[in-house]
């Protein structure tokens, strides 16, 4: 099984996470668990939508975790680039060749870390940074680093991922509905 974090901070885009996230939990081979980046376990959406996070930061333990989504948002971007915490496991997570993946505004804070130089990626118009090459696409993968481009491509970003973690067969297994909570 292979774990993960998939990071949410007040303002987050909806879609972007919640849609990734059914997306690798339908493959029952990627346990990727909701982390709330404050005390708080409830985390209120950028349209209101209030989600109950898995854990909150200081419940994970980094060394388990694989991997590392950051889901956009505007405001749920800025909170998150404000959380020297996520700042931290993003750029360790990096650096240990574990997988990075952000999507919309977030490969922004990517950019801020230095992540992205050299590096090939997508993001929603207005928020490149860094040195890296980015290009119009709905999801890119680089090494260990996956971005997408916006919320209508949350699938595609999400079928990135399983595909950098699993292989491109996983796509075929992945289960059309749910049979209880994962």
């Amino acid at each position: 099984m292979i774990h993960g974090w998939l990071l949410l901070a007040d303002g987050f885009e909806v879609t972007e996470a919640l849609g990734t996230l059914d997306l690798l939990r339908r493959t029952r081979e990627i346990d990727v668990k909701t982390v709330s980046i404050s005390d708080a376990r409830a985390v209120l959406s950028s349209c209101g939508v209030p989600v109950l996070a898995d854990l909150t930061m200081k419940d994970i333990r980094r060394e388990e975790g694989d991997f590392v989504i950051l889901p956009g948002g505007k405001v749920g971007v800025d909170n998150l680039g404000a959380s020297q915490e996520v700042r931290d496991l993003t750029l360790s997570y990096f650096k240990a060749g574990k997988g990075v993946f952000a999507i919309c505004a977030a490969p922004s804070i990517l950019g801020e870390l230095g992540i992205l130089d050299g590096k090939t990626y997508t993001c929603f118009p207005g928020f490149q940074k860094g040195n890296g090459h980015y290009v119009d696409t709905g999801a890119i993968r680089d090494g260990n680093l996956i971005t997408g481009h916006s919320m209508a491509y949350s699938l595609d970003f999400g079928s990135e991922i399983i595909v950098y973690l699993l292989g491109e067969e996983a796509l075929k297994r992945i289960e059309p509905g749910t049979k209880g909570l994962a």
